[in-house]
């Protein structure tokens, strides 16, 4: 394998998207289970393409005593006959619990998010609640959001202080997923701006420059060295050697 420009460039392109990715979690991985908040993440509804049929499947998140949770839907195709996701603003389904109505539907309809741009905890506990009919085959890919824990302040020097007054973990800012509800930990990096990057971060975002700089430097001397070699190899022609029997024939 030949390390061209393009291979580079999408070798960076994946570490650097990995990097600062969020880690992953699958609701149907925990189901019955606590899930402990120190940050934030992404939770999908299941790893597979399409959620299954007769799921009952409740995750608790929990934060640090003293903090709130936030989640915000990113992508959501859940089929409403007989399916939804609900969400409870502590750590039971209790009816008084419930935040809004059962969520489906697509990611095109409204009715899903809040007026203040998500969801949020009354304490530092969250709890979800995905059912799914029994039928046979489902009707949708499921959902993915972004969660984090939050408080209302003050900021410490590791937190990110949102424009709406809420603290939330610097490693989230610049990370491609809304944990403010205002948008405002990735409005500064739309913007071009890496103001709002953690060390950690900036940190990474180096050593993959630097990673890159070596890959180009060590493909472009094999390219060189490789295309001296074939030069060469033309260049010289083999000698012909005749034997003086060979000769003395030939003049015969």
């Amino acid at each position: 394998m030949r390390w061209t420009t393009p291979v580079i460039g999408a070798v960076f392109s994946v570490w650097m998207t990995t990097s600062l990715a969020l880690a992953v979690d699958y609701m149907t991985d925990h189901c019955g289970e606590v899930l402990p908040v120190s940050g934030g993440g992404v939770l999908v509804s299941q790893p597979e393409p399409r959620y299954p049929g007769g799921l009952d499947c409740q995750l608790t998140l929990s934060a640090d005593s003293g903090k709130y949770i936030s989640i915000k839907v990113h992508s959501l195709s859940i089929d409403c006959d007989g399916d939804s996701l609900s969400v409870y603003r502590g750590g039971s389904v209790a009816l008084f619990e419930l935040l809004g109505s059962p969520i489906c539907g697509t990611s095109s309809q409204s009715a899903f998010t809040t007026e203040e741009g998500g969801y949020f905890s009354s304490t530092n506990k969250m709890t979800l609640h995905f059912v799914t009919d029994s039928g046979s085959t489902s009707e949708g890919s499921g959902f993915k959001i972004a969660y984090a824990a939050y408080d209302t302040g003050p900021c410490s020097s590791s937190d990110f202080q949102c424009s709406n007054s809420r603290c939330v973990s610097a490693e989230l800012a610049c990370d491609m997923h809304d944990h403010c509800g205002d948008d405002s930990d990735e409005t500064s990096c739309i913007n071009g701006s890496t103001a709002n990057l953690s060390t950690g971060k900036i940190v990474g975002i180096i050593v993959g420059a630097i990673i890159v700089v070596i890959f180009l430097a060590t493909g472009l001397a094999y390219f060189i060295c490789f295309r001296r070699r074939d030069n060469n190899g033309i260049s010289k022609s083999p000698a012909v050697v005749y034997s003086t029997r060979q000769y003395r024939g030939q003049q015969v």
